[in-house]
């Protein structure tokens, strides 16, 4: 049978959302060689040598079968010479920065991962920085490009012996390649602290931080990459004292709300506002209050 090499070159949302693991479990299903890798920006280069049925099916599987979160603006093939490569790899990133250089949005907690943190049995349960190649913060988190953990605020985080075996297990679909990861074991630990920054010793510091939401406490919540004012929603009196806090006399808040449910009892959805919440981006949307709200 003939054989065949390509070099593909990829531009768009292709950083920060599992792309090139996914061509990497795409590439080796296929009996592929060559690498992948990104370039920087919003580009990832890939070559690929094998059979040409086997090649011609791979350029088709990487537009239908891509990550949910991936967009693919322009794609260029170009034939090169077989080179012989023994495997498929992925390749340390490049760090070419081009004028359509594009940082990955953060994405809201997928429900893998968030049933993680709802199961007792999970190694995650409870633990609010769980994340996969699926979601988690992208943008939020970047001190540069392209996106890898020595760009991101997770540097400061190796880790551990179990998250690095899932790091690199090609069969790890969430969390192979993920740079984001952590776990309780290696991850951010969170912490409450007064107003003199002084750590409150506390078995649960976010129920703990909740509880004073609910008595009208307004805190200051630290991710990795800002703060957040927070506050109960239900007081006028409290919502009020936030205003002259922020100067903010008019413009709305952000709600924050458990799900689509509760949302619904509280503001106006149609069909598009429910998808675009629903949406891996998550974004805040201006919406209709409902008179009984």
């Amino acid at each position: 049978m003939n054989r065949c090499a390509l070099k593909i070159n990829v531009i768009g949302l292709v950083q920060g959302v599992g792309f090139r693991p996914f061509i990497y479990r795409l590439a080796t299903s296929l009996g592929l060689k060559g690498y992948v890798r990104n370039l920087g920006g919003s580009e990832v280069e890939i070559v690929v040598e094998g059979e040409e049925e086997n090649v011609h099916e791979f350029i088709l599987d990487l537009q239908r079968k891509k990550p949910p979160p991936a967009e693919i603006e322009d794609l260029s093939i170009e034939r090169i010479p077989l080179r012989g490569f023994k495997r498929f790899e992925i390749l340390k990133s490049g760090h070419f920065i081009t004028k359509r250089s594009m940082i990955p949005p953060d994405l809201g907690i997928c429900d893998h991962c968030l049933s993680e943190v709802l199961d007792p049995n999970s190694r995650w349960y409870q633990y609010p920085f769980n994340s996969c190649a699926w979601c988690g913060p992208r943008f939020t988190m970047m001190y540069t490009i392209p996106y890898d953990r020595c760009n991101t605020s997770m540097r400061d985080f190796p880790l551990c012996s179990k998250c690095k075996r899932e790091y690199e297990d090609p069969n790890n679909v969430r969390r192979f390649h993920a740079q984001g990861i952590s776990c309780p074991e290696c991850g951010p630990k969170v912490m409450l602290m007064d107003m003199s920054g002084d750590i409150i010793e506390i078995e649960k510091p976010i129920e703990e931080a909740a509880r004073l939401i609910d008595e009208g406490a307004i805190l200051g919540v630290k991710g990795l990459g800002g703060f957040h004012i927070a506050a109960v929603a239900s007081s006028d009196e409290i919502v009020l004292e936030l205003r002259r806090r922020k100067r903010r006399p008019t413009k709305p808040f952000a709600l924050m709300v458990l799900d689509l449910n509760v949302a619904s009892r509280l503001v106006v959805l149609n069909g598009t506002a429910e998808k675009i919440l629903k949406s891996p981006s998550r974004p805040i949307l201006v919406l209709p209050r409902r008179p009984e709200a």
